[in-house]
């Protein structure tokens, strides 16, 4: 028989056997058997393709937010505020020396890491894989829970941090020690997004997003730290970024007031100003009660204390992480 060119041979074949001429069938019965020669593929691939991989999203309080150490010791989200954002490209980030970062994209800031940390809290406790599920939250109630102003200003700037988020490429590679092999990992931090909008055109007021799994996944024991979201709500950028930086060890050994410049990402040209902007930033550490003290000796490093006070709370974090907030 002569195979007509209107169907595929897939029209034509079933379990690998000539079907019946094609006049002998209806359209509804071709489409039916289609159908069924497709079900009975999608259910032999898994065998030859990737089991998705599943991925845990650990459990926290309701006051806590989770910082990756990978990201906060590094100039990933700078304490920028009011200089134009910069557009990079496979920029090296600056970062201690066990971490490497390359990132793609508008440049992130703490107010980024803000949004970014409060769709991470939603979908706490969860368990996710390679399909991923929707994180699904309401506008107004996100800007809320960031202690932003309730205006079509804050819509639109969860709308612009989202693309940012989505449209980035971040590369991370990390060894734990220096004798073992290296870990890389990376990829865009929010996979993708949806949302419905009412009012004006910019105004979103509904968002549902994918989380980037693969940079979820590094959310394990030993690799991030719970921080108290009620005082990070409370400071400004610079002081975001140290307090998320000493939250990742209970004693931070001494660092020199030219390297914390680079890691936070700071472009203030001239050291000194950004020497009196950090002990002012510091000072206010103190003033919320997550530092103790700190001081700036003849080498020109910082050293600070953290605060001893420690909650029933921060003492699960510590017996279940080795890290406390």
């Amino acid at each position: 028989m002569k195979k007509s060119g209107l169907f595929s041979s897939e029209f034509l074949e079933t379990n690998g056997e000539t079907a019946q001429p094609a006049a002998k069938e209806t359209a509804l019965e071709i489409v039916t058997r289609l159908e069924k020669t497709r079900a009975g593929k999608a259910i032999e691939s898994p065998k030859s393709g990737r089991t998705p991989s599943r991925v845990q999203i650990p459990l926290w309080s309701e006051d806590h937010r989770p910082v990756l150490h990978d990201l906060v010791r590094s100039a990933l989200f700078t304490c920028g505020q009011r200089d134009a954002r910069m557009d990079l490209k496979a920029k090296p980030i600056y970062a201690l020396e066990h971490i490497k970062i390359t990132y793609t994209g508008e440049e992130l800031r703490q107010r980024d890491y803000d949004v970014y940390l409060q769709i991470l809290h939603l979908s706490r406790g969860t368990t996710v894989d390679s399909r991923q599920e929707w994180v699904e939250f309401e506008a107004r109630s996100l800007i809320k829970m960031l202690g932003w102003t309730q205006n079509s200003r804050s819509l639109l700037e969860l709308r612009e941090t989202i693309r940012r988020l989505t449209a980035c490429a971040l590369e991370v590679t990390r060894a734990r020690t220096k004798t073992s092999a290296p870990l890389v990992y990376g990829g865009p931090l929010l996979l993708k997004y949806a949302g419905a909008q009412e009012g004006g055109f910019d105004e979103v007021t509904f968002w549902k997003v994918q989380i980037n799994t693969e940079v979820a996944a590094q959310l394990r024991p030993g690799d991030y730290t719970r921080i108290d979201w009620q005082v990070r709500t409370q400071l400004s950028p610079l002081e975001k970024w140290l307090h998320a930086f000493y939250s990742t060890n209970q004693r931070p050994y001494p660092m020199k007031v030219e390297t914390i410049h680079k890691l936070c990402g700071s472009r203030m040209a001239e050291i000194k100003f950004f020497r009196r902007a950090m002990k002012a930033a510091l000072d206010r550490l103190i003033e919320v009660g997550f530092l103790a003290s700190w001081h700036i000796d003849d080498m020109d490093k910082v050293k600070v204390v953290r605060s001893q006070m420690v909650t029933a709370e921060d003492r699960r974090g510590i017996d279940s992480t080795g890290d406390q907030a």
